[in-house]
């Protein structure tokens, strides 16, 4: 396997080994990772100004999915403490007519 020598200023390298650190991988592993991903990402502007656009459409989509979700959600909540106090007033109900009936 080819070997790659680089020099890095001490702060740049003191931040990839405490992220190397946090992720339990040694700092090589981590540089391999950080060149794989600009190289799958591109560094060509236009690409990543479309990738940024279908990214933003994406997310408001799955904003609107999520908002409709929550809406439904709510509507069932309150069906559900709705259903819930016409049992409790029924067992009231059943509660009085027992008491009266002894």
């Amino acid at each position: 396997m080819p070997t790659i020598h680089l020099s890095l200023p001490e702060s740049l390298y003191e931040e990839l080994k405490r992220k190397a650190d946090e992720m339990g991988v040694q700092v090589t592993d981590l540089v391999k990772f950080y060149i794989r991903s600009g190289l799958k990402n591109s560094f060509d502007e236009e690409d990543s100004d479309e990738k940024e656009d279908d990214k933003y459409s994406r997310l408001e989509e799955n904003m609107v999915f999520l908002e409709a979700r929550i809406a439904q959600l709510e509507t069932m909540v309150n069906e559900l403490i709705k259903k819930l106090y016409e049992k409790e007033a029924e067992d009231e109900e059943v509660e009085i007519i027992n008491k009266d009936s002894k």
